[in-house]
């Protein structure tokens, strides 16, 4: 194992703020043309004193952008100024000049050997407009932040032009088994995150994943091919066009208002896709893959969001997938409500079932099981629920005609070899909530009395008639067009404003190079 590297000296990032400002530089050659560019930049009042003045230092001169003296340094040329380089060919001459500026309390940089000496260091600076990024090393390597200050160069020239863009499929498009490849868990998730996050233009993005969609969020330069490189990475190149769908700029944000609203959803109105919105965001800031951009994206869709529901939910019933599937089963199942409902999963849909299910029945009860998280259960419905881990799952699966399976599981959790152990003298009704999804397609219609639904076949089966989905979308698109100044704020914070930055973020100063 390798020892660390010798830390340099201990710096403190600052951004001087230079304009009309007299600044001076001693030295006429290579180093003290390329200080002189900073200066300028920053607006500074700038004097060149050196016997020897370059010709590129003397055509700014001609040009009135400084004034050259051309002389040897004499101290009363630190009269009134600000800041100086030294930045001669001569380390005595540069070491004296450190020391008459340390004498009046003006601050210095030497270019040579001296700069462990000085008050301050020049980064490796890259400027696009208002923004300047710094690059430091702590005077470690000149080469390698000259190398990071390169690549994020071209980095910022995508910046300009980044935008709003969401690539995904939805149960609208795509059949569960279509749609099911796409989905993205556990390896096949991090692994995506891994290589979106070495594509230039990407700033920022995330990754939705539901029982009825998977979606790409994503700050992206507005470049064809870097949409053409995301359909190629989620696999949607090898799609029909009308299999999925790619949404950009006030489209995009339109369609995240709606999203959260819940009019997307495949039983819209529901509320579960804002706490899956909201992991899959955290979860992406936890992985390094967004920050301030994304963060703010669902904040205004959010607020828009609100305005939606607040109008339309008059329109549409309370209603959840839950209700969707406990509503399939009454109508397939008789006397489904007095009967044993086995859940497999403890999480938001599994929890929705069981409290649904013994809100709706008298005398039913549940058998309740889990993978890793127990789940607890409060002593008024001890009596009507069972517990169990799925290393007991074979053991109870014969005592209930009705299972439902809501895990977050990437494989299967019923399939063949289970089949033998379900109840074998009445009907069994097995409905998958889960996408990838927990039952194998195999086991439906394996003896005549199992049967198995999944996503689309409660798709299939429920027809709102209680709404008019129509006037419903048109509704909520005008309130999401109504918006548009909150898509123009957001994408002008990091297009060319600093809204979304966070005071404080990292910058290193590099030690000049020497002559």
């Amino acid at each position: 194992m390798r020892e660390p590297k010798q830390s340099g000296p201990r710096v403190m990032p600052v951004s001087l703020l230079a304009q009309d400002r007299n600044c001076l530089i001693i030295g006429g050659g290579r180093i003290a043309f390329r200080k002189l560019g900073h200066l300028i930049d920053a607006g500074a009042v700038v004097t060149v004193v050196s016997p020897d003045i370059s010709d590129a230092i003397t055509a700014l001169q001609e040009q009135g952008q400084i004034r050259c003296v051309n002389r040897r340094f004499d101290p009363s040329d630190l009269d009134g100024v600000f800041l100086a380089f030294a930045a001669t060919d001569d380390v005595a001459v540069n070491a004296s000049v450190l020391e008459e500026c340390r004498r009046r309390d003006v601050l210095c940089c030497a270019v040579d050997r001296n700069w462990r000496e000085s008050d301050f260091v020049t980064p490796a600076t890259v400027r696009k407009d208002e923004l300047t990024v710094s690059v430091s090393t702590s005077g470690q390597s000149c080469r390698r932040s000259r190398m990071i200050k390169a690549s994020l160069a071209r980095h910022l020239d995508k910046v300009d032009s980044a935008d709003l863009m969401i690539m995904g499929t939805s149960h609208e498009f795509l059949s569960v088994s279509e749609r099911e490849p796409y989905h993205l868990a556990g390896k096949r998730l991090e692994m995506m995150g891994s290589m979106l996050m070495q594509i230039w233009g990407i700033h920022e993005f995330m990754i939705l994943n539901t029982c009825n969609r998977i979606e790409l969020h994503v700050v992206a330069a507005d470049h064809e091919e870097t949409r053409l490189l995301l359909e190629r990475l989620m696999g949607f190149d090898g799609l029909n066009p009308s299999g999925y769908y790619v949404k950009r700029g006030m489209d995009a944000f339109r369609h995240s208002a709606l999203l959260l609203a819940g009019l997307l959803s495949q039983t819209p109105g529901e509320n579960h896709i804002v706490a899956q919105v909201k992991e899959a965001v955290a979860d992406a800031v936890e992985q390094g893959w967004g920050a301030g951009m994304l963060q703010g994206w669902l904040s205004s869709s959010m607020h828009v969001a609100k305005h939606i529901r607040a109008e339309t939910q008059p329109l549409l019933r309370d209603f959840e997938i839950e209700d969707l599937c406990l509503d399939y089963l009454v109508a397939e199942q008789p006397g489904f409500l007095e009967t044993p409902l086995m859940i497999l999963g403890a999480g938001v849909v599994g929890c929705g079932i069981v409290k649904r299910f013994l809100a709706r029945s008298s005398r039913g009860t549940c058998i309740w099981c889990y993978h890793v998280n127990r789940p607890k259960i409060t002593e008024d419905i001890t009596d009507r629920i069972t517990l169990c881990d799925f290393n007991a799952l074979r053991d109870e699966l014969a005592k209930a005609p009705a299972i439902v399976c809501a895990t977050s599981s990437p494989g299967h959790v019923l399939h063949q070899g289970h089949a033998p152990f379900l109840d074998q003298e009445h009907e069994v009704a097995v409905v998958d909530l889960a996408m990838p999804r927990n039952v194998a397609p195999e086991l439906d219609g394996i003896t005549s009395n199992i049967h198995v639904a999944d996503l689309d076949d409660l798709k299939h089966w429920y027809r709102r008639e209680a709404a008019d989905m129509s006037q419903i979308m048109e509704c909520s698109y005008r309130i999401a067009t109504e918006h548009q100044e909150m898509y123009e704020k957001l994408t002008s914070s990091f297009q060319g404003g600093n809204a979304l930055e966070r005071p404080g973020s990292d910058s290193d100063d590099e030690r000049p190079a020497s002559n």
